[in-house]
């Protein structure tokens, strides 16, 4: 149903339009007014809109062309008809130059008046379905430069295109598929849970990461926003979906960084599978990871050596370090206390025959005499770690052999376990020795080879689409679209026809 405001100050002729709308069963909700200025008020309504404006012109108070000029400066959209009694060429020149659409006389003519309703309503209908392929265009091509950003493909000149500041970048993944299917209206969901706005980009069926977009809110402020909104869409996929999904968030310095933040939060995700319990993973920043209320936290250090990142050991060692030498406020036995946990927690990732014996090593941090001794015997301990050669099972890993297994089964629905299963690996060792030997997140790896296949199959076979995201391992064809446009830019459709006329 359309909108129409009736003016008149006649109301026998606006009973005449009433009539004449049921008569021809028009798709008009009305309402009307019996001078220039009520319909004005009517106009300035919060929240109110009209697609129509069905006015005369002789009005008293305020006549219908300066009720036209005023509702065009408020709705310029809102399309306008006037109708009058007086033929005279000066009021349809005016009308003419206000814009309006249609000039009908009095007395109406009942067919007039349906076909100029209906045709104004036609070329309403018409602008809506462009404006929303605009709007659509739209949210592809910043989805797409999105995507591209992500994956490190913008240079920062083609960086300002994207028509948004950011401030941070938060990641949401599922241990099943899920943004594939219910995900679609998790979405929506997320935009009426969420304190903030944002952009949403979903990469594969299990993972989407959110823009925020910037705010006037203060850091601190935002952050804490942040961890709530985690918690949030946490608990909101585990009581109205049934998925657990993790979330992990950091701050984004500038645009260029987006690719270098989104591997930090990839690296930060591959911990869930080490600490199931946790669906918000703090960002790793050095207040967190270093101290905590006074304390060292040991959590970070327990990532790292459970994930064998020796490089990130060693940077968030000398964080603690850091952090130690320019704190004065602690005891030198709160200190020695600290290094000793540091070096248990080291101690326990070596093998047992290489593992100092922690009662001589307490005696020697114990009897230190400052805490330069400490950290030396801290780095000692973690040369020790990192120099031992990596693991058998490393020494075994044939990611070619991944890659094939990947091209024999892609149509089917590949999980993570059950690749890491098929080569008895655990997930997490799966995704740390893809990513590190590759370059690539293995479940980003598998999605685009299927849009690779896909895109081939669109342009060598008649296949409807449908069966070709069947065929490619998409179990949804809406989402194979979403995720197919994204990736290249056009639609399945589109990519079809453009190599067709190649």
């Amino acid at each position: 149903m359309y909108e129409i405001l009736v003016v008149d100050d006649s109301v026998l002729d606006i009973d005449c339009i009433l009539f004449l709308i049921d008569k021809y069963k028009l798709p008009l909700h009305a309402a009307t007014a019996v001078n220039g200025q009520e319909a004005l008020k009517q106009l300035q309504t919060p929240g109110k809109h009209f697609d129509i404006l069905f006015t005369d012109i002789k009005m008293p108070l305020m006549d219908g062309l300066e009720l036209s000029r005023e509702t065009r400066r408020l709705s310029p959209d809102t399309r306008i008809i006037i109708f009058s009694g007086y033929n005279d060429f000066e009021y349809a020149k005016t009308a003419i130059t206000i814009g309006v659409q249609d000039y009908l006389m009095k007395p109406i003519v009942p067919a007039d008046f349906a076909a100029t309703v209906n045709r104004l309503t036609a070329a309403i209908e018409e602008d809506g379905r462009q404006a929303e392929q605009t709007r659509k265009r739209s949210r592809l091509l910043k989805s797409h430069l999105l995507l591209l950003s992500v994956n490190n493909c913008l240079s920062r000149e083609d960086m300002d295109a994207l028509p948004e500041n950011y401030s941070h970048l938060m990641l949401v993944e599922c241990d099943e598929e899920f943004f594939s299917q219910e995900g679609i209206d998790f979405q929506e969901k997320l935009e009426s849970l969420l304190p903030f706005s944002f952009d949403y980009l979903n990469l594969y069926p299990t993972r989407s990461l959110l823009f925020i977009r910037e705010s006037n809110e203060p850091r601190y402020k935002k952050e804490a926003y942040l961890l709530s909104a985690a918690q949030t869409i946490a608990l909101s996929a585990q009581e109205e979906y049934g998925r657990k999904c993790y979330i992990t968030f950091d701050r984004l310095p500038e645009r260029a960084a987006i690719s270098r933040v989104y591997q930090r939060l990839e690296k930060k995700m591959e911990t869930r599978f080490f600490f199931p319990e946790r669906t918000c993973l703090l960002p790793d920043s050095s207040a967190q990871s270093v101290v905590a209320s006074g304390h060292i936290s040991m959590d970070i250090l327990t990532d790292d050596l459970k994930l064998k990142d020796y490089s990130s050991l060693n940077q968030h060692l000398q964080e603690i370090f850091d952090s130690l030498k320019d704190e004065k406020t602690h005891s030198l036995i709160y200190v020695k206390y600290c290094f000793t946990e540091l070096m248990k927690e080291i101690t326990g990732s070596l093998p047992p025959s290489d593992r100092p014996d922690l009662v001589g090593l307490a005696e020697r941090i114990y009897a230190s005499s400052n805490i330069t001794e400490l950290i030396g015997m801290t780095e000692a301990l973690a040369e020790q770690l990192t120099a031992r050669p990596d693991s058998l099972e490393k020494d075994n890993l044939k990611i070619e052999q991944i890659k094939q297994y990947i091209y024999r089964n892609y149509a089917e629905p590949l999980t993570l376990d059950e690749i890491a299963s098929a080569f008895y690996l655990s997930p997490n060792y799966l995704c740390s020795v893809f990513k590190k030997e590759t370059g690539c997140n293995l479940i980003k790896f598998i999605n685009d080879y299927r849009l690779q296949r896909a895109r081939v199959l669109l342009t060598t076979t008649g296949m409807k689409v449908h069966m070709i995201a069947e065929t490619v391992g998409f179990k949804n064809t809406s989402y194979f679209c979403q995720r197919f446009r994204d990736y290249y830019g056009e639609s399945p459709e589109s990519c079809r026809q453009k190599e067709t006329r190649l």
